[in-house]
């Protein structure tokens, strides 16, 4: 979990029953700071690069919180957790704070692509290296391979591994695949916390996971890229290819849409002029150019 300079006070039952790592309260609303949650993959760009430089334009204290993104959007909707600024991953997650009320729009501010990232201390290192584009399927469903993913009932990136495999399957024409490699949908063999996930992969207690290209090259993970038509890269494949993945969540069907990060100021946020500078600032060539740094592309399509 991405934690910047804040006490760790509570944890949220709805992110304990995620198997997320202890999540505490935001500091409580003071002069110049900004209190900003946002998707766990992106806590080495926050921590490290927008924080710092937001605070270094404006003389605002930046705090911030990185977790799964279905969690945190849920627990901002029921007012279980109160910021100023809500930075997710997908489309999802923003339209449940928007039913809430609590978003009148979140912008496009970067986007990704997902990649399988593997580990480099894994034994199966050398055989995704010379598999690649093509081969990186028969790889994955090596009997004895330590496959890691996160929830996908809270986490969007949990979901999209399922609907990548999905259409892996599709795209490669190899029936069962996507259940070969994952199992159910809740498998507890393979379930980690989003901001645990990429450290195991370093560490090797896993082998490979399908993730964010941002957050991979953030971590400095070796990875394979994708085609566009498993990489939810290209918004012309939305309605025509990436529908055709879809899990129950919720007891809804649900379909992945392209990967663009969205910032919305929320309409309860403690500072709303804080939280209009950060929204603000994250679409500046400054914040581009770090996003750019980390491995992120410029935000695609409109707000939603």
């Amino acid at each position: 979990m991405s934690i910047t300079r804040r006490r760790i006070l509570s944890v949220p039952p709805a992110l304990l029953a995620a198997g997320a790592a202890p999540l505490g309260a935001l500091p409580a609303a003071a002069a110049g700071a900004v209190n900003v949650v946002f998707a766990g993959s992106m806590g080495v760009v926050m921590d490290k690069g927008i924080g710092p430089a937001f605070e270094a334009k404006t003389g605002i204290k930046f705090y911030g919180i990185g977790q799964a993104a279905m969690a945190l959007a849920e627990l901002l909707a029921a007012k279980s957790l109160t910021a100023d600024v809500f930075v997710s991953v997908s489309a999802g997650p923003v339209k449940v704070v928007e039913k809430a009320g609590l978003i009148g729009h979140a912008a496009p501010v970067a986007s990704t692509d997902f990649v399988l990232a593997y580990s480099p201390a894994s034994k199966f290192a050398a055989a995704f290296a010379s598999a690649g584009t093509a081969g990186w399927p028969q790889v994955l469903a090596t009997p004895g391979l330590r496959y890691g993913r996160t929830d996908p009932t809270v986490d969007p990136q949990g979901a999209y591994n399922l609907y990548c495999l999905q259409l892996a399957e599709l795209y490669y024409k190899l029936p069962g695949f996507a259940d070969k490699v994952a199992g159910p949908m809740l498998n507890p063999a393979q379930i980690f916390a989003e901001p645990s996930l990429l450290a195991r992969l370093q560490e090797g207690q896993i082998d490979a996971t399908l993730g964010y290209e941002s957050a991979v090259i953030s971590q400095k993970l070796p990875y394979i890229k994708l085609p566009p038509e498993i990489n939810f890269s290209s918004p012309a494949l939305a309605k025509t290819w990436y529908a055709k993945a879809t899990l129950t969540l919720k007891g809804k069907p649900a379909h992945p849409s392209p990967l663009v990060f969205y910032a919305a100021a929320l309409a309860n946020a403690p500072d709303p002029g804080a939280a209009r500078a950060f929204a603000a600032f994250l679409s500046t060539p400054e914040a581009q150019g770090i996003f750019a740094h980390y491995g992120y592309n410029p935000g695609k399509g409109k707000p939603v």
